[in-house]
């Protein structure tokens, strides 16, 4: 069944942009999509039941499908209008082991489209009826090459996210001492590093990518088949030159060498970063190749028609 109207229930997500992104692109695929700002609604009928409100609203605009980003819908509600709707979660966090609180959401909704692929079978094993591997992407404006001469974005290195793992705290560690680097997107100065700002938006993302020869990605699980951070995409879609480790399945998405570059070590990673800013046109090469790539392939457009196509061919 065609899908023409649609709920898209989330948090502004000012930072990242996300479900701005998905919003402007949902609005290109189908007929009529209208965003519920959970915690706007909460904020503003704080003195009411808020979630009869968010409840009625949906059902006011009898929509083809209510798609819910992460777990930001009350539980209450999802439980009302998945009797009534059919409705689909995407999930872009990879927690281990699973959220139970995910997986009691994802089994009241006929679609989970989320990030990894090895969790897969196991959330099925769980009573989640369709879960589904879908990448996140970049955005086809916003997430493009925006050239500054500002020195304040300038390094040889540079990270963006948080100190979340011992490995890559040690590992931007040993780059410091080596590269000039600098550290966005959290209060990196506690471990040490520049850090010229602890929130980074996407225009801001876009002039890292810019001024910096090497965007490091350092993920969060080396364990999980095709999971990787979004910064993989949104670097590649501003333009910037992506070193990264290497996950399970990154070869048959991308070529090494020609859309990014990846490691398998702290000693590999040194040794390539050491490599790539004395090759200054074979890096320039792979990081054009990489815009061309992730804007012909992986932007948010793509991201929902793959959402929207699926459900509707869904029989």
């Amino acid at each position: 069944m065609p899908i023409a109207k649609v709920i898209f229930c989330g948090k502004s997500k000012k930072k990242t942009g996300n479900t701005r992104f998905m919003l402007k692109a949902l609005r290109r695929r189908v007929a009529q999509a209208r965003f519920i700002n959970l915690p706007r609604y909460k904020k503003l009928f704080f003195w009411t039941d808020y979630q009869k409100i968010i409840q009625r609203k949906i059902i006011r605009c009898t929509p083809d499908l209510v798609l819910i980003y992460s777990k930001d819908i009350p539980y209450a509600v999802l439980q009302e209008i998945s009797a009534q709707y059919k409705t689909a979660i995407f999930y872009p966090d990879v927690k281990i082991p699973l959220d139970e609180n995910l997986i009691q959401y994802a089994r009241l909704t006929d679609y989970l489209f989320i990030t990894n692929k090895r969790q897969l079978p196991e959330l099925q094993s769980r009573g989640v009826k369709n879960p589904i591997f879908c990448m996140q992407g970049c955005d086809r404006d916003e997430h493009r090459i925006t050239p500054t001469r500002n020195r304040k974005w300038v390094s040889e290195v540079a990270f963006i996210g948080r100190p979340s793992t011992a490995y890559r705290l040690q590992l931007l560690q040993r780059i410091h001492q080596r590269f000039h680097l600098k550290a966005w997107g959290a209060r990196w100065q506690e471990w040490g590093f520049a850090c010229p700002k602890t929130h980074v938006y996407p225009q801001e993302y876009a002039k890292i990518c810019y001024a910096t020869p090497i965007i490091l990605g350092c993920d969060y699980s080396h364990e999980m088949d095709y999971n990787f951070s979004n910064r993989t995409w949104i670097t590649l879609g501003c333009g910037g030159f992506l070193l990264t480790n290497y996950q399970r399945g990154l070869e048959e998405i991308f070529i090494k060498g020609v859309h990014l570059e990846w490691y398998h070590s702290q000693e590999e990673c040194l040794d390539l970063i050491d490599y790539y800013l004395k090759h200054e046109g074979r890096r320039k090469e792979i990081a054009r190749h990489g815009y061309q790539f992730a804007h012909a392939h992986r932007t948010y457009d793509v991201v929902v028609d793959e959402i929207i196509s699926r459900i509707e061919n869904d029989r």
